[in-house]
């Protein structure tokens, strides 16, 4: 009886500590102001998660498996690949101008602030990284496979670029206030595929 609301409760905990978090950052995020969000007792959260840091990691941990079906799962859907990566940065660009840029991304934010203080937390931000970027990799991989791109496609250094693009956006657009930069961005992302596309794959 207990199982099921726990894990409705920890995915609450969650997304309220990623909002906070996003907003004020790890180090003046408080596990109080958390709490609060959350609707319970600081000690209820400190039940959950012993710590900040153990809360900040999960919340790290969810990020990946939210980003591998946000923008890892419709490029390997999508038939043309490209288009799946144009529209990933559209969507940003919509993201960024309904809450006036503001914020930025949440783990590039904590990779900014932590990457330098704390071991833990540089290699878990490299796990997400990295973990996206394998994961579009994969789907680019796999386009290359079936003739869809020629061999020239670097998957890996492609996918790498598409994450440093997206997250160079990210920063531009929040100290420029300008989600417009991730829609210039995102084509210069699907450019870079495009130039490997097999040509007249429709005819």
């Amino acid at each position: 009886m207990g199982r099921k609301p726990d894990i409705a409760v920890r995915e609450r905990i969650l997304q309220e500590a990623e909002h906070v978090m996003h907003l004020k950052g790890f180090n003046a995020a408080s596990m109080e102001e958390i709490a609060k969000a959350c609707g319970m007792a600081k000690a209820n959260l400190f039940h959950h998660y012993g710590s900040k840091t153990d809360l900040a990691l999960a919340v790290l941990d969810f990020k990946i498996a939210d980003f591998n079906s946000r923008k890892v799962e419709p490029l390997c859907a999508e038939s043309a690949p490209e288009q799946a990566v144009a529209d990933m940065f559209d969507q940003a660009a919509d993201f960024f101008e309904g809450n006036g840029c503001k914020a930025g991304c949440f783990v590039g934010n904590i990779a900014l602030e932590m990457s330098d203080r704390d071991e833990v937390f540089r290699e878990r931000v490299g796990l997400f990284f990295g973990r996206w970027a394998a994961g579009m990799a994969a789907c680019l991989e796999r386009s290359k496979a079936s003739g869809y791109f020629r061999p020239t496609l670097d998957s890996t250094a492609a996918a790498e670029a598409i994450v440093a693009l997206y997250e160079g956006a990210s920063m531009l657009a929040k100290c420029r206030r300008d989600a417009k930069i991730f829609k210039r961005v995102g084509t210069i992302a699907r450019s870079m595929l495009e130039q490997h596309k097999v040509v007249d794959q429709e005819g």
